[in-house]
């Protein structure tokens, strides 16, 4: 249509030449140069998915007007406009568009000047003249070009024609005035013409300049947003997401995809970050956006812990005369660093989550999430009825002699161990139930549903059952037994600290019953109440309460005392005598056995050295406990206290148990080292009980082991532990260790145990625990006739 009206309105117009033909040529080749330099530098106006260009055109359009005929201007017009296209490869409905709206360019403004009559351009009048074209030709192109885009988006707005006439009318303007200058120069000198070059050089520049700059301030500003927009999510398929989007708005493109690095066939894909600009000379690239029915793209490989996972494709730039460039390619690297990042961020947040709120271990729920369960449950219902069934109950799990397992066939072993007990009970459990692991040995299950306390309690056996059946782990089959605490929900508790604490005193009342379940009771709870005070207390006893009782142990061969235990007491004013076990676990959690030991270790060597001029050699012995023997100041109290009361170290015998030992059998075989260095004898108490591996006393730098009391209680009924009695004496023996035994209470048992080559006895049937009163004044005859043999005394040496 813009041609056929270029081609009618040319064929009215008459108007001749102000030059020759030979000037006409020259002129007319000189134009076309200058028609071609205008089209390769314009601005673009993005309008929807097309563009409308303003460039310097006007200049050479203006004179051209004035220096030639319009069949010449026409040809310098097109000609030079055609080569452009050519040369960019511009799609032939847009090229033939422009050609076609140049062509009636030219047509109206000749048709204008054919009216008018203007002159040389030296005159106002023909200014005038030149202006009013040259609006008639922005009014035109800002009509065509927006009905043009129209018809091809289906709408058509007046905004369209709002943003366009302002930019294509001063453009016009500043073009016309520079073309009207350049007539007058030519008139009246052509070498001024330089001038006028530098000086569109110089603003040609300035402006390239200027758009590049604002380019890069869009560039920032919209990096900017899109950070802030990016930076939302809170999921890496919402960053993903938000790429995408925020990547084609920012790149001003059709679309932009993630292409699955595993779904993609890497043989077509150009390698690393490419750019692939519309018109590409590449054939390899052609072939590429022909099989991907693109006009230009952007890829930018994708990565996740250092793989590559995808490639970002980012396709077709909006409008037709322009196409991505090398900083579209680093905007869209920089856009997609940061969304990397930012997934690497928000996986590690997950991680980090995740951890917070899991054992590391097992996988389980940890005990802030366990409690977090919790508390949503008490959350979800109204009070508890007293009689109604209640919401839910916890139950906890304490292993029964873990530590063995850790201390006799490693950490690593354990650790297997607690894995498999998790995944036990997570199998066992009711669906809609959680277990969770606390810590160390303990695990615990959240029953959540309406449950009676009868109901729960069969639920916790059912659980502890399960848990009995024997565990393989690293080919070995190991035996499992759990202590279970239950508390109900909410009736034994209102929140979820309480609600565990009660089950945790549950499961430590189960420990002392045969069954090992038990039910939160409210006397057990006064009874833990009762040792948290009694801890306080414990600090301002140390040195004022706690007192050592004193029982004798006698040498079966002369039937005389060779030694002291000292056992502490606590003589508290309102409770009463207090022993051992009420004390002194609570004294390893407070922290307080250091004090407690050497208080007790003073009060026996200052006995010893009391009675020490009356019964030379008779010793004493003091228990230590595990913390006890761990503690780093042990060697360094133990040496100022024989200083102190100058007893000879050899007089001290320091007790401690196989437990004891084995907790940490390295740190303890240094700290053994270390005190036998002082000169003190060290002995093995409760031998029996704990691992009874005879091949550890080859290691220990001891003298003496104690049998436990119960196998000398059990010796007088059953044949079999008589026997591992008298087995462990000759033993002991070959190892020249001397050997005590404890829980003496009849005369047959010290019969026996002289009769087995027993060295030393300590029991009831000898004396009680003595209190310091009442020790000097000890005093009593032999229990029964004792068998003549040399050196036998007939009455116990009276001890101080």
């Amino acid at each position: 249509m813009l041609a056929l009206l270029a081609a009618t309105l040319l064929v009215l117009v008459a108007r001749p030449s102000l030059r020759g033909p030979a000037d006409a040529a020259v002129i007319a080749l000189l134009l076309t140069a200058l028609f071609m330099a205008a089209e390769s530098s314009q601005i673009h106006i993005e309008i929807g998915h097309q563009a409308w260009s303003v460039s310097l055109s006007e200049l050479p359009f203006v004179l051209g007007l004035f220096l030639l005929p319009p069949w010449w201007l026409l040809l310098g017009r097109l000609v030079g406009a055609g080569v452009v296209f050519l040369l960019r490869r511009t799609a032939v409905a847009t090229a033939t568009f422009n050609l076609g709206l140049f062509a009636a360019e030219v047509a109206v403004a000749e048709l204008l000047f054919q009216s008018l009559h203007p002159g040389a351009g030296l005159h106002p009048g023909d200014w005038l003249i030149a202006y009013l074209a040259m609006l008639l030709v922005a009014v035109l192109g800002a009509v065509a070009a927006p009905v043009a885009i129209a018809l091809r988006q289906g709408r058509l707005t007046m905004s369209v024609f709002a943003r366009v006439l302002p930019v294509v009318g001063l453009a016009g303007i500043l073009n016309t005035t520079l073309a009207l200058l350049s007539l007058l120069v030519l008139q009246v000198n052509r070498a001024a013409l330089l001038l006028l070059a530098v000086l569109v050089a110089v603003v040609a520049v300035g402006y390239h300049a200027y758009q590049r700059l604002q380019r890069q301030h869009a560039d920032l500003g919209r990096l900017f947003a899109f950070t802030q927009s990016v930076g939302a999510p809170e999921t890496n398929d919402g960053v993903r997401s938000r790429l995408l989007a925020e990547a084609a708005d920012l790149m001003q493109a059709e679309h932009a995809v993630f292409l699955p690095w595993a779904d993609t066939d890497h043989q077509q894909l150009p390698v690393g970050a490419v750019v692939i600009p519309r018109g590409t000379r590449d054939p390899q690239l052609r072939a590429w956006l022909t099989r991907s029915g693109l006009r230009d793209a952007l890829l930018v490989p994708l990565h996740d812990g250092g793989h590559t996972v995808g490639v970002l494709q980012v396709g077709n730039r909006i409008g037709a005369m322009s196409s991505f460039t090398q900083e579209d390619l680093r905007l869209l690297q920089t856009l997609t660093a940061h969304a990397e990042a930012l997934r690497s961020n928000l996986r590690l947040l997950e991680l980090r989550r995740h951890e917070a709120h899991h054992d590391s271990l097992t996988g389980l729920p940890n005990r802030a999430l366990f409690l977090l369960r919790v508390d949503e449950l008490l959350a979800a219902g109204p009070d508890h009825v007293p009689g109604s069934a209640d919401r839910g109950a916890v139950m906890l799990f304490d292993i029964d002699r873990f530590r063995e397992v850790n201390d006799t066939l490693g950490h690593q072993v354990g650790d297997l161990l607690l894995r498999q007990i998790g995944l036990r009970l997570q199998a066992a459990i009711p669906d809609d139930a959680i277990v969770a692991r606390l810590g160390g040995d303990e695990f615990a299950v959240l029953l959540r549903r309406d449950v009676e306390a009868v109901t729960a309690m069969a639920m916790a056996s059912d659980l502890a059952s399960s848990l009995a059946e024997p565990l393989e782990v690293s080919g070995v089959l190991l035996d499992v037994a759990a202590s279970v605490g239950v508390a109900l929900i909410p009736e034994d508790g209102r929140g979820a600290a309480e609600v565990l604490q009660h089950a945790d005193i549950a499961m430590y009342a189960a420990k002392r019953t045969t069954v090992k379940v038990a039910r939160y009771d409210s006397d057990e709870d006064q009874s833990s109440v009762s040792r948290l005070a009694l801890a306080g207390e414990l600090r301002r006893a140390i040195t004022t309460q706690l007192v050592a009782y004193f029982q004798p142990q006698m040498d079966l061969r002369t039937g005389t005392v060779v030694s002291f235990e000292a056992l502490v007491r606590w003589e508290h004013p309102s409770r009463g005598l207090l022993l051992p076990d009420d004390f002194i676990p609570i004294a390893e959690r407070v922290g307080l056995i250091g004090p407690l030991t050497s208080d007790v270790l003073g009060q026996a060597l200052r006995a010893c050295r009391a009675w020490l001029p009356e019964h030379p050699g008779v010793g004493v012995a003091v228990n230590l406990s595990a913390r006890g023997l761990l503690d780093p100041t042990l060697t360094a109290t133990v040496t100022h206290l024989l200083t102190e009361t100058g007893v000879d170290p050899d007089l001290l015998t320091l007790e401690i148990t196989e437990t004891n030992v084995m907790a940490d059998f390295a740190a303890a075989l240094i700290a053994l080292d270390d005190l036998r260095a002082v000169g003190l004898r060290l002995s093995v108490d409760d031998f029996g009980t704990g691992y009874s591996s005879l091949a550890y006393l080859t290691r220990l730098p001891v003298q003496e082991v104690k049998i436990d009391r119960s196998f000398v209680t059990a010796m007088k009924t059953s044949p079999d532990v008589a026997a591992i009695v008298r087995a462990t004496i000759s033993m002991c023996h070959t190892l020249r260790l001397t050997v005590v035994a404890e829980g003496v209470e009849d005369t047959n048992s010290l019969a026996v145990l002289t009769e087995m080559g027993c060295d030393t006895a300590q029991g009831y049937l000898l004396s009680r625990p003595l209190s310091p009163q009442s020790l000097a004044a000890w005093q009593r005859p032999l229990p029964y006739p004792l068998t003549p043999q040399p050196g036998w005394a007939t009455r116990l040496r009276r001890p101080s």
